[in-house]
């Protein structure tokens, strides 16, 4: 195992990222983003990178949005998502490097019966979800030392849903909410949490890291703004849409396994609040 306290996240501009590099930093460790500068697609540049650098983990962020991925630009999607995920391993194996694949929950189906865990086996039904699939197997085949680690909703306080929700009270603006989304919101915090330990503690193989629990889009704003002090029913219009409804709920089998304790998605938005200065309940 490397003796490196460096770790390398790419995709180091975008919204995990970001964070990411934020709460690696705030553990201690010495952390190196990239992002455009250096392409996933750019195999021998990733590799001579990876020399240069000697990082401990390589977690990958980068890759093509949900909401940018369509069968109009699907190439594109697995040129990033899949291709990209494998150039990545290959980099971190050329140093002896962790590999951390951040996957997404989009690599099921958007309308489960019931929650599913690790053992399950994916089906997604969007492009975007495909990609982040062919990903996922890129890396198992790539190398050994991986971790690939599934969440949903995440959410931090500078941007994304809360800050939206929390913008539109602030300013007296309404905005709609969905009453037929449902999954389990999850802090950035958790989630990084978990990936230093994992790295830390060479936890490898695939983790669904999500708060317990399920809830809609609806009620996740919802309890934003009551935690802040505001009223929902005075800023939140739900909404519902039947050609676009999702039930996607992970459940965290591996940890619980593990014996990982998982906070409840209301009492992690609750810590979370707190610790931004954001929370008046």
């Amino acid at each position: 195992m490397s003796d490196s306290n460096i770790i390398w996240v790419t995709g180091a501009k975008g919204f995990v990222g970001a964070e990411l590099c934020q709460r690696f930093a705030d553990h201690g460790y010495q952390v190196v983003g990239t992002d455009t500068e250096l392409s996933v697609g750019e195999t021998e540049r990733m590799e001579a990178f990876a020399s240069e650098v000697q990082p401990l983990a390589v977690v990958n962020c980068a890759g093509i949005r949900r909401d940018a991925t369509g069968l109009s630009n699907r190439i594109n999607a697995y040129e990033v998502n899949a291709l990209g995920a494998r150039n990545v391993a290959l980099a971190a194996n050329s140093c002896g490097a962790i590999m951390v694949q951040v996957s997404s929950d989009d690599v099921y189906s958007s309308k489960l019966e019931e929650p599913v865990n690790e053992f399950d086996n994916p089906h997604p039904d969007t492009p975007y979800g495909k990609s982040k699939r062919a990903g996922e197997a890129m890396v198992r085949d790539t190398m050994h030392e991986h971790i690939i680690v599934r969440s949903s909703w995440l959410y931090h306080a500078s941007g994304g849903r809360m800050k939206e929700v929390l913008d539109a009270a602030a300013q007296g603006r309404k905005v709609e909410a969905r009453l037929d989304q449902f999954a389990a919101p999850t802090s950035i915090a958790t989630y990084a949490d978990f990936l230093v330990k994992a790295i830390e503690h060479r936890a490898f193989g695939t983790f669904h890291i999500t708060a317990k629990g399920r809830a809609s889009r609806y009620d996740f704003a919802a309890k934003v703004l009551e935690y802040a002090g505001y009223e929902p029913g005075s800023v939140l219009v739900p909404t519902t849409d039947r050609k676009t409804s999702e039930n996607v709920v992970l459940e965290s089998l591996m940890l619980e396994m593990f014996g990982v304790d998982l906070p409840t998605w209301e009492g992690d938005l609750l810590s979370y609040m707190r610790s931004q200065g954001i929370a008046k309940a």
